[in-house]
């Protein structure tokens, strides 16, 4: 397969289901760093430059859990690549003017993550520290590299970019030149066709972690698994969609308010990377998007060959990590109904925006003639499957909303459960978790309950 390695046409035998962090280590790249090798601490950072439409589009994604076979035709950037001949970057000063380097273990992280957030136009609205949110840093109490951020942040925002951001970089000395061949460079690379036997892959970030690998990968983000579309009655989620990808999606921002609600699953480089697909087939009993799309009575497309069949979410799941899935048969889309609903999506976690959940939970509902309708309640965390809670929707039918009425919906709730003692909590904790979260459901949805329950 070949690549971009920051300047360079590079061309491996290595397995599609090596690891990019253990591959640059072993040609000599020492720039990129291995700290937890599961995708949490960002010491491993490397830009990923993607060829759309005739634009480069970079991502900072973490190399440990990244197979080669995802980079194909692409261009790799590592710290190496983005340093000039004789002096440092303006982000690389700022960090180094205002404290933002120690150790020095983490920063090229740091630097490869503040660089793609500048890199693209599409990211001007996001807050400068979602860039970041992947990073670890042990020394300086990240104030110091906020402080660089910001600083960097404000000289980036007064550059000229009508010629396109990476001709401004270019010119004010943040990239090196050879970024202006890149197109040129990607568009004469010929990739290799998928296989046409192997295992499916659809982000990885599970299946990579702690040097994993699997025989023959077939990525669907390359079969085309990887858009959102809509048609009269539904919106579409193909299989290999990352979480970014939904959470900024124009459909699904029309109906409820996924950017923020999104915004609590994981880092942003990891949100880059995992999927849909990933997390509904590996069937996490605490999987946010699971439980965010159970609470939208989402239905999944499965095919295989020629034979294609539909099925609620919620059915699919048989028991821990047991689904109805035949051998062969792959997840082509999740989908939901194209209507605006009440959605509120709440997680408990050790750090409440990277970490796996203790427990989480969504509610979906409309209100007619101030009654509730067709409400669907999920929960993780509190049982061997994503749960949907059928019990508890059927209650809140046509129900009035009173502090009365959710707290019999939670102790309803409590009945169909059955959380365990394990490193996330005790079950007594979670059973009180999931009751306050569907407190805070109602609360978010409707303000003036607040002091009732």
């Amino acid at each position: 397969m070949k690549l971009i390695l920051n300047q360079k046409v590079l061309e491996t035998s290595e397995s599609p289901s090596f690891h990019t962090l253990d591959f640059l280590r072993k040609i000599g790249i020492k720039g990129v760093k291995e700290g937890c090798h599961e995708g949490d601490c960002g010491a491993c950072l490397v830009l990923i430059g993607e060829l759309k439409d005739d634009r480069v589009k970079y991502k900072a994604m973490n190399s440990c859990i990244l197979p080669l076979g995802k980079i194909e035709g692409k261009h790799v950037v590592t710290i190496e690549g983005l340093n000039l001949e004789e002096k440092l970057n303006p982000v690389q000063q700022a960090l180094f003017e205002e404290g933002g380097v120690q150790c020095g273990y983490c920063t090229p992280g740091f630097v490869i993550a503040l660089m793609a957030y500048f890199m693209n136009e599409d990211l001007e609205n996001t807050e400068i520290i979602t860039a970041i949110e992947g990073n670890i840093c042990r020394c300086t109490g990240y104030n110091s590299i906020l402080r660089a951020a910001e600083i960097a942040s404000k000289k980036i925002s007064t550059l000229d970019d009508s010629k396109g951001r990476i001709t401004a970089l270019i010119e004010a000395n943040y990239l090196p030149s050879y970024f202006s061949k890149i197109i040129k460079q990607l568009k004469e690379i010929k990739t290799q066709p998928q296989l046409k036997k192997g295992t499916f892959v659809a982000g990885g970030t599970d299946l990579f972690v702690n040097r994993q690998t699997v025989e023959n990968p077939i990525f669907l983000a390359e079969l085309g698994f990887d858009k959102i579309w809509s048609d009269e009655n539904h919106v579409y989620i193909g299989a290999a969609a990352d979480i970014e990808t939904i959470r900024t999606s124009a459909e699904l921002n029309a109906l409820f308010d996924t950017a923020k609600h999104l915004a609590r699953v994981s880092s942003l480089p990891i949100r880059q990377q995992a999927t849909i697909g990933g997390n509904v087939v590996n069937a996490s009993p605490i999987g946010d998007l699971t439980i965010y799309f159970l609470a939208l009575d989402a239905e999944i497309g499965l095919v295989l060959g020629e034979d294609k069949r539909i099925m609620k979410l919620k059915d699919f799941f048989k028991g821990y990590k047991i689904l109805d899935l035949k051998d062969g048969e792959i997840l082509e889309w999740s989908r939901i109904r194209k209507e605006k609903k009440l959605l509120s999506f709440e997680k408990v976690a050790k750090r409440m925006y990277m970490d796996i959940a203790s427990v989480n939970s969504a509610l979906s509902l409309r209100i007619e003639d101030k009654k509730i309708k067709e409400p669907h309640l999920s929960a993780g965390g509190v049982g061997p499957i994503p749960m949907y809670l059928e019990k508890a929707s059927q209650f809140l039918e046509n129900k009035e909303i009173s502090s009365e009425v959710i707290k019999e919906a939670a102790r309803i709730a409590d009945t169909e459960i059955s959380p365990i003692d394990d490193v996330r909590g005790s079950a007594k904790y979670k059973r009180l978790l999931l009751r306050q979260l569907i407190y805070a459901h109602f609360v978010e949805l409707f303000p003036e309950l607040e002091m009732s329950l």
